[in-house]
């Protein structure tokens, strides 16, 4: 009973120290995750899935170029040294690609914000000017979505931040 539960302990420690190995390799669970990535359900947009497996593809790059420079330390082969070392370099390479990539797409938010805030004066303007309450409803509206959409990408930068 003792030795059962000892194992079961043991073994319970190693699936936990995969899935946390695992989880910091491909780097899940941050604001660029895969889940995060996905477009709304009924949109059109194209995934921005493929970041994150090209984040992956640098990590697992990272990953092969260590233990090739790992390796070549052992066996004394300063040729694998240098193509670990290589490897490692393209990595952090496609990592920084990656990096400018969602700062742009961070910009793209703000951009959408703005427009619809600017949208949304101009029609409350001409809704004024006509004495329209339809435009000057749905000016307010547009300007209020506009805010949201401002607090939603503080939001994103904070949880960025927190798990930079």
């Amino acid at each position: 009973m003792f030795i059962s539960r000892q194992f079961r302990r043991f073994f319970l420690f190693i699936i936990f120290t995969i899935m946390l190995a695992v989880t910091i390799a491909f780097d899940f669970g941050t604001a660029d995750s895969w889940a995060v990535t996905l477009p709304p359900q009924g949109t059109n947009q194209a995934p921005h899935l493929y970041a994150s497996i090209n984040q992956a593809e640098a990590n697992w790059q990272n990953i092969q170029g260590k233990t090739q420079e790992a390796i070549a330390n052992i066996t004394g082969d300063p040729k694998n040294q240098i193509a670990g070392k290589a490897k490692q370099f393209e990595s952090q390479a496609r990592n920084a690609a990656e990096a400018i990539h969602n700062q742009a797409n961070n910009f793209n938010g703000r951009a959408k914000a703005v427009t619809q805030n600017i949208e949304g004066k101009a029609q409350d303007a001409k809704g004024m000017a006509s004495n329209s309450y339809q435009d000057q409803i749905e000016g307010k509206s547009k300007q209020v979505e506009s805010q949201a959409r401002n607090v939603l990408e503080d939001v994103k930068e904070t949880v960025r931040n927190i798990f930079d």
